[in-house]
């Protein structure tokens, strides 16, 4: 064989080489998930977690689906380095081994909270419907019985009352299995994986019922080890504000700055109120966030977001809230997080 021959020869099986490690590469990356690797020798992770051990606004954000699966938005580790606290709200009973990897980091080397979900909110409105069944097949069945005798019979509205009663009685007991197995699930979760907290997630409380079944609920988390945090409308829990660590009320009006003071001059009128543990609540789903608050007074053309208004923004006549609360739309999570990293540093401008 000629050298030029032999040389072409060897160039072609470098290249084939070179095509079947890629392909190795690829197949092996489609079938396994990404792990995060966090180096300590490319930032100073004992000033992150100097600085969030000191007092200081708290920034805090929910992870809605906890995967941790190769999709960036899935992982822990991807959120800021800088942020104090974040809510996982699925995804947290039964960890992969790429989770427990992700976990790990998040909380030994950035020293950021992690605090587990249960969603109370969604379970009402289950139970209403429930309810709504129950008084519908209670009816029907008051109205069958009485015209199993006579076929134009109708039912007294004692019996009507009683065959509803009856109906209720079910919902009641299957929902009072739920509650219980909601808080042992969640207490077992945290002692499993040592997670920092539970937060729960309230709306409407339906009845006497429901409200009875949440507050078990509460005395149950307040037993546990860690923080409870309360999200949803919660001026519901206005007289047990003292059994939370923080509050973030989602009711608020997300077009007005004034809509946050009238809300915290509202919940300071309850004794067991703590400004310390108010959180206030931005959601980057619900509000333009890149425009300017229409209700702020300058004598200037507005020009600031929303994100760094409420990052900086205090209680006139009150004290400072504990910090920030940001539920991130799904295109700031897959642009890198870029307006919740701006949001914390302004909020650590206070």
């Amino acid at each position: 064989m000629r050298p030029e021959m032999n040389r072409t020869v060897k160039y072609f099986a470098i290249l084939a080489g070179v095509a079947a490690s890629l392909s190795a590469a690829v197949s092996c990356t489609e079938m396994q998930p990404l792990e995060m690797q966090v180096n300590g020798a490319e930032k100073d992770y004992d000033a992150v977690r100097a600085f969030k051990a000191t007092a200081h606004p708290l920034s805090v954000t929910w992870l809605p689906s906890w995967r941790a699966d190769g999709a960036m938005d899935t992982y822990l580790s991807a959120l800021p380095d800088s942020l104090d606290m974040v809510i996982v709200e699925a995804g947290y009973s039964e960890l992969s081994h790429a989770q427990e990897t992700d976990l790990g980091s998040v909380r030994g080397t950035k020293g950021t909270k992690v605090i587990i979900s249960v969603d109370f909110e969604t379970m009402a409105s289950e139970y209403e419907e429930a309810v709504f069944q129950a008084e519908m097949d209670g009816e029907d069945k008051a109205f069958e019985a009485a015209s199993e005798n006579d076929p134009d019979g109708e039912p007294t509205d004692e019996e009507i009352e009683a065959a509803v009663a009856e109906e209720m009685k079910k919902v009641e007991d299957e929902y009072t299995e739920r509650f219980a197995s909601a808080a042992d699930n969640a207490v077992a979760a945290v002692g499993r994986y040592a997670y920092d907290g539970i937060l729960i997630k309230t709306g409407e409380l339906p009845d006497e019922f429901y409200r009875s079944g949440v507050a078990a609920a509460v005395e149950k988390f307040s037993g546990a080890a860690g923080l409870l945090l309360l999200e949803g409308n919660v001026e519901y829990f206005l007289e047990s504000f003292d059994r939370f660590d923080y509050l973030i009320s989602t009711v608020v009006a997300q077009d007005r700055l004034s809509a946050y003071q009238e809300e915290y001059d509202r919940l300071s009128r309850n004794e067991n109120f703590d400004p310390a543990k108010y959180l206030v609540y931005l959601s980057l789903e619900e509000s333009d966030c890149e425009t300017p608050y229409p209700d702020v007074i300058s004598s200037l053309p507005l020009t600031d977001p929303k994100y760094k208004t409420l990052a900086l923004w205090n209680p006139a006549g009150g004290q400072p809230a504990g910090g920030l609360a940001v539920r991130c739309a799904a295109s700031d999570a897959f642009d890198g997080y870029g307006i919740l990293r701006k949001t914390i540093q302004y909020l650590q401008l206070k």
